[in-house]
């Protein structure tokens, strides 16, 4: 059955019913964090009330054809990642997920079963990390799009996280690994990339593109720490880095030696792994700035899942990247820019 197959109130009460009793699960979790939904999907808004806590919002788009390509990516993988994007926003101002709106721009040749399948994974991904599916829309489109808004909420006596607040002496770390994703999708659209590569590394990395991990609890555990200054990375490390030194005022220097590529990349691209670490994008790993005694703090509890990649100094936010006796290297790695729509 395709979209234009059905109508628009039948296709919204199929998604509805698809989720709604994993959703009340989700629901009923959000009450230990203050919030309680008095009306969901059904009505002209959703309805909820919260009590003291401080609230971030975020949203994003994924357009078919820019940000993924439905003969590559699986319906279940694609809600995931709609979902997942929105999640690591929220991680990495150290909040936990709450309420989410899903609108959808629909063309009449989308299948039926293919939006359903891609529900079951935004689901999963608020299983996995928080959240609950509240309402939305759904709009006819020439052009097939996914909007997701999500809220989250961290306690008032706390501080979000925010890219602005580095400051000069501050280490950088990062969580997770940096460049999988941008290999992952390198094999996807290029079969010739994929010779050699074991069948092992190869689903690692395509996993790493389609399923990537919001890291909500690293997120809330550095903002219990005391870090102060974070964002994910979405367009790459060099220059969401970048961002980050132009909204605090400083600059930034990266030592390659301390980049967390893991094996699977640097074996399947042992010529371009560095390109694909600093300017990929899509890791939705958290990177983030503190003092010394912090990332101390931070190393001991996340261990391995965290990297020292480099240091804040003064500047105009310029991130140099330097070999192991201090000399900068120049990468070609300027990052995903929506306009250029292409990978650096």
């Amino acid at each position: 059955m395709l979209v234009r197959d059905i109508g628009e109130f039948e296709l919204i009460a199929l998604l509805e019913s698809r989720i709604r009793e994993r959703n009340r699960v989700q629901i009923e979790k959000l009450r230990a964090l203050g919030v309680e939904v008095e009306l969901e999907i059904g009505d002209d808004a959703a309805a909820w009330r919260q009590t003291s806590a401080r609230i971030v919002s975020t949203t994003d788009t994924m357009v078919e054809g820019v940000h993924f390509k439905t003969d590559t990516t699986p319906w279940d993988e694609l809600g995931w990642k709609a979902m997942a994007s929105n999640l690591s926003d929220v991680a990495s101002m150290g909040c936990s997920p709450t309420l989410a709106l899903v609108t959808l721009g629909l063309r009449g040749d989308i299948p039926v079963g293919g939006l359903v399948q891609m529900y079951d994974g935004m689901m999963e991904a608020c299983e996995y990390a928080g959240g609950a599916i509240i309402g939305g829309d759904v709009v006819r489109s020439d052009t097939f799009f996914i909007t997701v808004a999500l809220e989250g909420v961290c306690d008032t006596g706390s501080h979000a996280l925010s890219r602005g607040s580095a400051r000069v002496g501050d280490l950088i770390g990062v969580t997770g690994h940096l460049g999988s994703s941008a290999g992952g999708l390198a094999l996807l659209l290029d079969a010739d990339a994929g010779r050699g590569v074991s069948d092992e590394s190869r689903a690692h990395l395509v996993e790493a593109h389609n399923r990537p991990l919001p890291r909500v609890a690293e997120g809330r555990m550095l903002r219990e720490l005391g870090v102060r200054c974070a964002m994910d990375v979405s367009d790459g490390l060099t220059a969401d880095l970048g961002k980050l030194c132009v909204a605090s005022g400083v600059s930034a220097v990266v030592e390659v030696e301390r980049l967390p590529a893991d094996d699977h990349l640097k074996g399947a691209f042992p010529g371009r792994w560095l390109e694909l670490a600093l300017g990929g994008g899509e890791d939705y790993e958290i990177l983030f700035t503190a003092n010394a005694d912090v990332m101390e703090s931070a190393a001991e509890r996340l261990g391995e899942g965290i990297s020292i990649i480099g240091r804040i100094e003064e500047g105009d936010g310029a991130v140099k990247i330097v070999d192991s006796d201090g000399s900068e290297i120049v990468v070609g790695s300027g990052g995903w820019d929506h306009f250029a729509g292409q990978h650096g």
